[in-house]
């Protein structure tokens, strides 16, 4: 039986922060690994999967959202509906060049969404019930339909 959620999330690259990501869904938000998820199975008609797109803020991580944002403007991405994406730095300051690249990535999809770092997280998974209220807003509006 396939296991269908509020919010699939799925990385753009390995080591793209899926897991965190989903973990402050808690029980709504499905890890889908890397790669655009669709569903599948035998119930017809397949359900439509409601996905967030991850990417660290790393020049791989933005070159795959960049590339990402092509493909799903260009409609080459079916079968699913993309909420946004999310950029999870990947260090604790930013250049400007990354932060001015992950504000036009944040505009080109429905919602972009920039999870800061917390250093906490290196050495203890997030605790959904006690997130940052700016956290706390990030995943409404995911939840939120526009």
């Amino acid at each position: 039986m396939t296991d269908f959620r509020a919010v699939t999330v799925f990385g753009l690259h390995g080591g793209a922060g899926t897991t965190t990501v989903a973990s402050l869904f808690g029980e709504d938000a499905l890890d889908a690994g890397t790669g655009w998820p669709v569903a599948g199975g035998w119930t017809r008609p397949l359900p439509t999967l409601h996905v967030l797109a991850v990417a660290r803020t790393h020049y791989s991580g933005l070159a795959a959202a960049e590339a990402f944002t092509h493909q799903w403007a260009a409609g080459q991405l079916p079968a699913s509906t993309l909420l946004g994406l999310v950029l999870v730095d990947d260090g604790p300051t930013l250049t400007d060049g990354q932060k001015k690249t992950v504000k036009r990535l944040a505009r080109k999809v429905p919602r972009g969404a920039h999870l800061p770092w917390i250093e906490a997280w290196r050495h203890l998974p997030p605790d959904p019930e006690r997130l940052p209220r700016r956290l706390t807003k990030i995943i409404h509006a995911f939840h939120t339909p526009r």
